[in-house]
């Protein structure tokens, strides 16, 4: 792990715990970190800068050792008091012990049969929302289909140079139609995530927070 980016990753991990200190959902952390090799390197160097309690998941698909990786960082996760999530997979977080899977929004309702795996081995699930129609569908039902959502992309990042970003009036329009916790992904920054102060959020979302 680079020193820029753990400087990046310290700073914003501080600015947001000030900022959304008072969270809706206090046993949730303000800080949710996606793994990159290309971006971090090693996830299990990364692991130790991040502050007690925040999420981190296993974003890397094509990791051709992904299924040891995850087990390995699933035992870590669990001896530094890191919630350690599986992107895409549930059945992988449900084999390493995850604290939860994340399912991108593409293919969240294609999984509803995974889901109800995940639901009954007590693992917490997160999507991403790209839209306010995609929001209002997963907030339809009286029980929400997620417990955490990622929205984005707020600001212009790296990770997806040709999405428009929403902004936060943008933002805060998605967010005026979910009714579970919320982070803010895409492009968050020390010198963007001011601009989020006023939102109902429950912390931020990134890769490199650079």
């Amino acid at each position: 792990m680079g020193a820029d980016t753990k400087a990046a990753l310290l700073s914003v991990a501080r600015l947001a715990e000030r900022q959304f200190g008072a969270r809706i959902h206090k046993e949730l952390p303000t800080l949710f970190v996606m793994t990159s090799h290309a971006a971090q390197g090693d996830a299990r160097e990364l692991m130790p800068h991040l502050p007690r309690g925040s999420i981190l998941c296993l974003r890397d698909y094509d990791l051709p050792d992904r299924a040891d990786y995850a087990a390995g960082l699933s035992a870590l996760a669990r001896r530094q008091g890191i919630r350690f999530m599986v992107a895409g997979d549930v059945p992988l977080a449900i084999t390493v012990r995850a604290w939860g899977v994340h399912i991108p929004e593409g293919i969240f309702w294609e999984q509803r049969h995974r889901l109800e795996q995940a639901r009954k081995r007590l693992l917490r699930i997160s999507t991403s929302v790209h839209s306010p129609w995609a929001a209002a569908a997963l907030s339809a039902s009286s029980r929400p289909a997620a417990d955490m959502a990622l929205v984005s992309p707020v600001f212009r990042t790296l990770s997806h140079p040709d999405a428009i970003p929403l902004g936060p009036v943008g933002l805060a329009g998605i967010l005026s139609h979910l009714r579970i916790p919320a982070y803010a992904l895409g492009g968050i920054t020390e010198d963007t995530l001011p601009r989020l102060s006023d939102l109902p959020l429950q912390g931020v979302a990134g890769i490199r927070f650079s």
